[in-house]
């Protein structure tokens, strides 16, 4: 299950539902520029009234039929300041539940927001950064697509004798061996989540893909 689903995006719109999890009151999101750089709250949604952004109209707002889910809708220039994410650029949002108490607890999977531009047509995102060191697949970074995806490439970026990058499209799934400056190409099927670690140490890569159908 997704953390959290974009169900609207729109210039200056991000309108996104998570479902309601026992024992969490606190809805947080956390961002950043990058799904290897620093991660920065933003906002933290109640339980009973979710997060409206004061920089969104209202009028704006389509009605859902959202039972058991938290709807939280933002314009990511409101957190320019805070998290230095801008809607002109795609930027990361992750999910941090937070208790009855205010503690919080464990961060879930990064996810990639895109711009408005980038969800429309067939047009290519890409995605760039470093996979974490992990002994087992149990040990990767997951990182969650904002569509269902494919035509997939994807490229281990250290040099040919550097660490090798393994990639899983599956949680405890298999894995394939990307070793140095080779590149992964995927055509069959439909993919809405990575899962990427580097062996022997972590490993920059690369990876592009194109809208199959949205999630």
């Amino acid at each position: 299950m997704r953390d959290f689903t974009v169900i609207r995006r729109r210039p200056n719109y991000v309108d996104i539902i998570t479902p309601k999890r026992a024992g969490v009151y606190g809805y947080r999101l956390q961002a950043a520029t990058n799904f290897d750089a620093s991660f920065t709250t933003i906002l933290t949604a109640s339980i009973g009234s979710g997060y409206l952004d004061p920089n969104i109209n209202p009028s704006k707002i389509n009605a859902i039929n959202a039972m058991d889910q938290i709807r939280i809708i933002f314009d990511p220039n409101t957190f320019t300041g805070t998290a230095s994410i801008t809607d002109a650029k795609q930027f990361w949002l992750r999910f941090v539940p937070v208790d009855a108490a205010g503690s919080a607890g464990t961060p879930g999977a990064v996810g990639l927001i895109v711009t408005d531009g980038e969800r429309i047509g067939n047009s290519r995102m890409q995605i760039a950064g470093t996979a974490p060191q992990g002994a087992a697949v149990a040990n990767s970074l997951r990182i969650d697509l904002p569509c269902s995806a494919q035509d997939f490439y994807i490229k281990n970026e250290n040099a040919a004798a550097g660490n090798a990058l393994f990639v899983s499209t599956q949680a405890l799934g298999p894995e394939i061996q990307v070793s140095g400056q080779e590149t992964l190409k995927a055509y069959d099927g439909t993919i809405s989540s990575l899962y990427v670690r580097g062996s022997g140490g972590t490993a920059a890569f690369s990876a592009s893909f194109s809208n199959y159908l949205p999630l």
